[in-house]
């Protein structure tokens, strides 16, 4: 029998990089904006489809900025659109045991209003998805999970661990990891 992930210790002390990820939700037909992943930092999902986003301050000149901040700032440099309606629905943990600088507690957002038009840069290709096509065979397996959660705005804090192999060995429903 398997013992549970969650009872190892070294869980309680594991370090996390802040960021944020959001997505650009079209409520009248019912389309949600994904990006494929061209250009990636660590090794961390090329050519996965994914929401728009990144890490918080990790670069000097913009070391002291919010979630909000990141949030736009991401969304700018990556397919040149500026979120200025948005809500923050969700916290996910994702704790790689075989990778400790994938771990990164991400801050999840609806996007509901933005100016400009989605352009493909260096970095990612923005794509219209239908809620009912979803690529959920081309993205993070966690994604499954709680995007749903994210269209229908249900709050949510879930912690992912994933195994040596990148496979989801378990998903906690938590309240803090702090």
């Amino acid at each position: 029998m398997r013992k549970n992930i969650t009872e190892n210790n070294t869980l309680k002390t594991t370090e996390y990089t802040p960021a944020v990820v959001g997505f650009a939700i079209d409520e009248t037909d019912k389309k949600v904006l994904l990006g494929l992943r061209k250009k990636v930092s660590n090794n961390l999902g090329k050519d996965l489809y994914a929401g728009i986003g990144g890490k918080i301050g990790d670069q000097k000149n913009f070391a002291s900025e919010t979630p909000n901040e990141a949030l736009i700032r991401e969304f700018q440099e990556e397919i040149g659109i500026t979120p200025t309606e948005f809500k923050e629905i969700g916290l996910a943990a994702f704790t790689w045991l075989g990778k400790p600088k994938w771990n990164l507690i991400t801050r999840v957002y609806k996007i509901t209003k933005w100016s400009g038009k989605p352009t493909e840069t260096d970095v990612i290709r923005p794509k219209w998805f239908n809620f009912d096509k979803i690529p959920y065979d081309n993205m993070w397996k966690d994604n499954k999970h709680w995007i749903p959660f994210v269209l229908n705005e249900t709050p949510f804090k879930l912690r992912f661990i994933y195994d040596e192999n990148g496979e989801i060995a378990e998903v906690v429903d938590f309240e803090s990891i702090y």
